[in-house]
């Protein structure tokens, strides 16, 4: 039998992750590795580490590699790219871009992710239609709430793939959509970008395979039975001003005061919560506030209304405020989680997510995100 030395690391979940995505059981791994029971255990607690036997073992039983399961991955070699277009000239971008990669007649262009290009701002390619009708009787193009919904008589318009369908608010949630595309079986990605209330309603409704929901890092993670909650980013919340504003707007009582208007968030959403704390520790009475009774749905609209003249400041997460040049005062760190249904683990479409938060390229794509912290991502929070 093969055997476990023990040792002080840090706990790593990915071969946890890798686990559960393969429908396994610690006792189910441990029988076909030859190992103990008590022995997975220990490396997934990260209190034991496997010898380069057991960590073979467990890499053919898992179909997958020690590396990924264990290892360092090399960085890969860097490649030079033609710029595909200038950063305009009143843009300032501090640090390392990201940036889209395309071969073009034999050379690499590189297309750079700012502004208005760090989101999709074209049509999401449909799958089929279908009328949308209240109850009533009247078309309305809103969804009704979680849980209520109607059956409809859908018209398909191409052959769906499996899909996996994620609800949150979290800007960072699209970046899954690359992993899963190249996951093998290729899994295709449903976000529907509501605020962590409606997330945890379509949840509870069965309509979406996870919910992606924010939370202050001080509070405890809400466990409820059946789900397990794993990591994804981590990042700060506050309030966004256009940049001339640098040095002038210091807090919200500075917005009202010189009468700036904002783009507010939706109502259930930790951007709206924390701005009604505030403006209530300022004693601010909401009629005040110019824009108050807006609702812009997503952190990069609001960003993206800023820098647009539209309005003068927002809640926003601090990426969202990076990507758009604008003056960013921090009020609180938040961490995304994913809530997972323990019923759906054995799913292609659980089990493509798992792999890909035990992977490296998520991470590496959050971290290469100016204001995120990849640190949570694929770390299991409760189970």
């Amino acid at each position: 039998m093969v055997t476990v030395t023990e040792t002080k690391k840090h706990a790593d979940d990915r071969l946890r992750l890798t686990r559960l995505a393969r429908g396994l059981s610690q006792g189910d791994l441990a029988t076909a590795a030859g190992v103990t029971r008590q022995a997975i255990s220990g490396i997934e607690s990260g209190r034991w580490s496997p010898s380069l036997d057991v960590a073979l073992a467990l890499a053919q039983v898992l179909d997958s590699s020690v590396e990924e399961l264990f290892g360092t991955p090399p960085e890969p070699p860097p490649v030079r790219s033609r710029l595909a277009v200038a950063p305009a000239a009143d843009v300032e971008i501090e640090g390392r871009s990201r940036m889209l990669l395309a071969d073009v007649a034999g050379d690499t262009v590189a297309f750079p992710l700012v502004g208005d290009h760090t989101m999709v701002t074209g049509f999401v390619p449909a799958l089929a239609t279908a009328p949308l009708v209240h109850q009533d009787g009247e078309s309305s193009p809103r969804s009704r709430r979680a849980g209520r919904s109607q059956s409809v008589e859908a018209r398909r318009l191409a052959t769906p793939s499996p899909t996996l369908a994620i609800a949150g608010g979290d800007p960072a949630l699209a970046l899954l959509l690359g992993p899963l595309q190249r996951h093998d079986p290729p899994v295709d990605l449903a976000w529907w970008a509501t605020v962590s209330t409606t997330a945890l309603e379509m949840l509870e409704a069965g309509v979406v395979h996870v919910a992606a929901v924010h939370r202050s890092v001080g509070e405890t993670p809400a466990q409820r039975p059946g789900i397990d909650i794993v990591g994804f980013a981590r990042w700060r919340a506050g309030l966004a001003v256009a940049p001339h504003y640098r040095g002038v707007v210091n807090d919200l009582s500075d917005v009202v005061s010189r009468g700036l208007r904002i783009a507010n968030r939706p109502v259930g959403g930790e951007a709206r919560r924390l701005l009604d704390a505030e403006l209530a520790r300022l004693g601010i009475d909401p009629s005040e506030v110019l824009g108050y009774g807006t609702d812009a749905n997503g952190h990069l609209l609001a960003a993206s209304a800023i820098a647009g003249g539209l309005v003068q400041a927002s809640v926003v997460c601090e990426p969202a405020a990076i990507a758009y040049g604008l003056h960013f005062i921090p009020w609180e760190e938040e961490i995304c989680e994913l809530h997972i249904p323990r019923a759906l683990l054995a799913s292609i479409e659980v089990r493509a997510l798992l792999d890909v938060l035990a992977g490296r390229e998520l991470p590496a794509q959050l971290e290469a995100l100016e204001g995120y912290d990849a640190n949570p991502c694929g770390r299991i929070l409760a189970a």
